[in-house]
């Protein structure tokens, strides 16, 4: 049996445009999550058995915000809520903003799950 040595990505350098500005400096996370749904359906039969799966995936961001800066990932998101915004890699759909506010005393910081439309392009470097 073979021991596989794995070779971790680190993730440390990212690019995040919706759609062209890039704004990776913002997140302290970007994840890209597939969500599986299996339906089955069996029939009176032996052979009549049925499953269709569904893959979604969203776009989970956890981000700085800020709302001073008229171009910042808080203010976009929230100008952009229920639309779909295009982009290269991903047609994330924000149904809805990231939250305002957070805990006393340290940097504000939000989580959003955005759906992404289609599936996404994987892109080799």
């Amino acid at each position: 049996m073979a021991v596989i040595t794995p070779t971790p990505l680190k993730f440390d350098d990212y690019v995040l445009k919706i759609p062209t500005d890039d704004y990776a400096a913002a997140c302290m996370s970007c994840t890209l999550v597939p969500k599986t749904t299996v339906t089955k359906l069996i029939g009176g039969k032996p052979t009549a058995t049925f499953k269709d799966v569904d893959l979604d995936w969203t776009l989970d961001l956890e981000y700085a915000q800020d709302w001073a800066a008229a171009a910042s990932l808080a203010r976009k998101l929230w100008s952009a809520q229920g639309t779909t915004i295009p982009s290269v890699e991903f047609e994330p759909k924000t149904g809805a903003p990231g939250a305002v506010g957070g805990a006393s005393r340290k940097s504000a910081t939000s989580r959003v799950s955005l759906e992404v439309v289609g599936q996404p392009v994987f892109a080799a470097s």
